[in-house]
């Protein structure tokens, strides 16, 4: 195989880190072996993932086993993670968002990594004609790229531009003739495993030529695709918070400045789905548009109000009181937040995601509240308040993300989760007992 544009795609992350998935089947070994080989170039942590997800009992152990030594053998890092799904329906989305929440998990913990995938042509083509049966735009159908966000999350899949017949010659040619075969891959119930196993093969074999022109399809509909992400970021730029802004969008790219707008303002990346569009578009075409709340997603509406349109909390998030010595954990919306006791000063915490403190100078309770108009804080290091606004904008942290501020009962700001670490209860020579506050999503 010729890499020279995988090494394209992993220089970016020069003196960074890279987490390649690694299932032990050729596709993640072949991945792994060439992250391994640029890995000598640019220098870069290197660590195989291997997700058991607690379903096929002794064959799950023995492969992971089997990984783990692989691994090594190749002096990789290796880190086991059991993700215990359960059987029963819609196995594959919910192993698929388990694996994602893993990955999340693992990236906001190392900032500025990425993660490898064993993706290559063939499960390029399953994911057109998967994403074809939802109705997917030309945005969805070529959603398996080269490189990709999703959720804050880069993947990177340098295998895309090879068959499944390449890759396995790679790995002979690299001493390599056994891997693992997942037993679940013959079972085609899974609509993946159906599309692979019977109905793509029928396909190409009455249709000859149609693979090489399926992978052609794909290239030209990505190019169509980038074209008009690149056209809805500029206009995203323009956005001014009017009604007659979204009058005057093509459908194509109003679905499209509409998620950029929800990934800026939530922090997530939500997919309008059609009806949400179409819904859209008839209340603002409508004669004479009255107040109206357009439901969006989990307690998320669009109130469309006059000439304006903006994105809208439908419910307040609650005050806590928070007995931190006898409570180990508090959820806060979407997040958590959690106490550990430490025996000695570990450094200073990397992000704002963690927090030390002397716990003798705390106030007996917590309170955790969401951010207010004016909340400031005085940051460490500083000696006057600053706006938490300010501080929040400059990390580039939408206004609608639910992150909370953690507050003595006298409404003093003692920390602001993801956002500034503040002069409270610091840890000091004489401090005797050290407490760490995390946040988790």
């Amino acid at each position: 195989m010729k890499l020279d544009d995988c090494g394209k795609l992993f220089a970016p992350f020069q003196h960074g880190r890279l987490f390649v998935g690694f299932s032990g089947g050729a596709d993640s070994t072949a991945a792994l072996l060439v992250a391994r080989r640029f890995r000598e170039i640019f220098h870069y942590r290197l660590t195989a993932i291997h997700f058991d997800h607690g379903l096929r009992g002794a064959e799950s152990a023995a492969e992971a086993e089997a990984a783990q030594r692989f691994a090594r053998n190749c002096a990789i890092e290796f880190r086991l993670v059991r993700l215990a799904l359960s059987p029963g329906p819609g196995l594959e989305s919910r192993a698929r968002a388990a694996r994602l929440d893993a990955w999340k998990e693992l990236v906001r913990e190392n900032p500025g990594s990425a993660v490898v995938l064993g993706h290559h042509a063939g499960d390029r083509a399953e994911n057109l004609l998967l994403r074809l049966a939802r109705g997917s735009n030309a945005t969805g159908l070529t959603s398996m790229r080269s490189r990709s966000e999703v959720d804050n999350v880069i993947f990177l899949r340098p295998l895309l531009g090879f068959t499944r017949t390449e890759i396995e010659e790679f790995l002979h040619e690299n001493g390599i003739s056994e891997w693992a075969r997942d037993s679940s891959n013959t079972e085609n119930r899974f609509r993946r495993n159906l599309l692979r196993n019977r109905l793509l093969p029928e396909f190409y074999a009455k249709l000859p030529g149609s693979e090489a022109g399926l992978r052609h399809s794909l290239d030209v509909l990505e190019l169509d695709a980038e074209f008009l992400e690149q056209e809805a970021e500029r206009r995203f730029r323009e956005l001014d918070g009017s009604a007659a802004f979204w009058r005057k969008l093509h459908p194509a790219l109003l679905v499209r400045v509409l998620r950029l707008w929800f990934r800026a303002e939530l922090g997530t990346d939500l997919i309008p789905p059609p009806e949400l569009v179409r819904r859209l578009q008839s209340e603002l075409n409508a004669p004479k548009p009255e107040p109206r709340l357009i439901p969006v997603h989990s307690g998320i509406s669009l109130r469309l109000q006059g000439d304006t349109l903006q994105i809208a909390a439908a419910t307040a998030l609650p005050r806590l009181t928070w007995k931190f010595d006898q409570e180990t954990e508090i959820g806060f919306g979407p997040f958590r937040l959690r106490v550990e006791w430490l025996e000695s000063f570990p450094g200073p915490p990397p992000d704002c995601a963690a927090a030390l403190f002397d716990a003798d100078r705390l106030p007996e309770t917590l309170t955790v509240r969401a951010r207010e108009a004016g909340d400031a804080l005085i940051p460490f290091g500083g000696s006057k308040p600053v706006s938490l606004k300010k501080l929040r904008t400059g990390r580039g942290i939408p206004a609608s993300t639910p992150c909370p501020v953690v507050t003595s009962p006298d409404g003093t700001i003692l920390w602001a989760p993801l956002i500034r670490h503040t002069i409270h209860a610091p840890v000091t020579p004489e401090t005797r007992r050290i407490l760490r506050l995390t946040i988790l999503r």
